[in-house]
């Protein structure tokens, strides 16, 4: 299938080590000492074949920009699990019988999973506001696609995308009435969209992928931006006043997917990261203020850390995660937040 990838410029040297080259490090350890006091559950477990898109969800390979030789670290920007509001519900997307599905379980019990979708290509998905509704992405037709599904029962689907266009990255209105999301317009190249369910109308707004509400705005977002050096950015537009503030930037490094903290304090990203002792390069777990300041690393094993989440009293983050498994398995883990 076609996918369109966030591409991070890292430099040559970086794969160059003796670590990631042998892979000599235990990628069964959990944490590594730079997390020491924190606190990590894992949620999943290797059986419940939680997708990895046959290993491109983070990916390193090769290319040219301009006139130099680079290593390029790609990851799926969407979010791969969500939360229900009450936060007894974790989803996940499982890859099994060469198709990718939402899969539900219990946030804190782990146990049986329960499928939500019987697709052939999920790809990322969202939880409405009121627990209600699931909004997906998948590929159909060759086309990446938004889609809805009743988060508890039935398997009836209603298609939001036109069959022809490439939408991703679904979020649902707390009001219910609007869908954001992000299109693609050929390579690193994505524009902000919403659809409005009572009128049917599309709208467009501008640059940006993975929108974010801002709880109690009706015009303002959180999104993520690539700049002309393919290295993605953390902005906060408003798309009334054409007010548009860079609140994350870091040359050299990219950073995705923010989702606002519930006491609207925080933001919390996916980021280009390197572990310290091993040289390896991975993603991360980041968090800053919604001011800007205070970006904190979260995460720092070589394994990869990707796609988190709040739990709905923001005392923890849900994410996934390589640790834990030899075999470098993604699985659904929580750790403890108190900033």
């Amino acid at each position: 299938m076609k996918k369109y990838y966030l591409l991070l410029m890292v430099s040559l040297l970086f794969l160059n080590t003796e670590a990631a080259r042998k892979g000599k490090f235990d990628y069964s350890l959990v944490f590594v000492p730079e997390e020491g006091g924190v606190k990590f559950e894992k949620i999943t477990e290797d059986a419940d074949m939680v997708a990895d898109y046959g290993g491109i969800l983070v990916r390193k390979s090769s290319g040219i920009f301009g006139s130099r030789k680079t290593n390029i670290l790609d990851w799926w920007v969407i979010p791969q699990i969500a939360i229900s509001p009450d936060g007894s519900k974790i989803g996940y997307i499982n890859e099994k019988n060469k198709t990718t599905n939402i899969m539900i379980k219990s946030s804190s019990k782990g146990g049986a999973s329960v499928q939500r979708t019987f697709r052939t290509n999920v790809e990322g998905f969202s939880w409405s506001p009121d627990g209600k509704t699931l909004c997906f992405t998948e590929v159909r037709g060759g086309h990446h696609g938004i889609y809805l599904v009743d988060a508890e029962q039935g398997s009836v689907v209603r298609q939001i995308s036109n069959s022809n266009d490439n939408d991703y990255g679904g979020v649902i209105s707390p009001d219910g009435n609007t869908i954001f999301f992000h299109r693609g317009e050929g390579m690193s190249n994505y524009s902000l969209w919403s659809y409005d369910r009572t009128t049917n109308l599309f709208s467009n707004y501008s640059r940006g992928m993975t929108a974010c509400y801002i709880p109690g705005s009706k015009s303002t977002i959180y999104c993520a931006r690539f700049t002309d050096k393919n290295e993605s950015e953390i902005w906060r537009v408003n798309y009334e006043t054409g007010v548009e503030e860079v609140i994350l930037a870091q040359p050299g490094n990219s950073f995705t997917t923010p989702q606002l903290s519930p006491d609207g304090q925080w933001l919390l990203v996916t980021g280009s990261s390197k572990s310290e002792k091993e040289q390896i390069d991975n993603t991360d777990i980041f968090v800053i203020r919604t001011d800007g300041t205070h970006l904190t690393q979260l995460t720092y094993h070589p394994g990869n850390d990707i796609s988190p989440i709040w739990s709905p009293d923001g005392r923890s983050i849900f994410f996934l995660s390589q640790r834990g498994s030899k075999e470098r398995y993604y699985n659904v883990w929580r750790m403890d937040f108190n900033l």
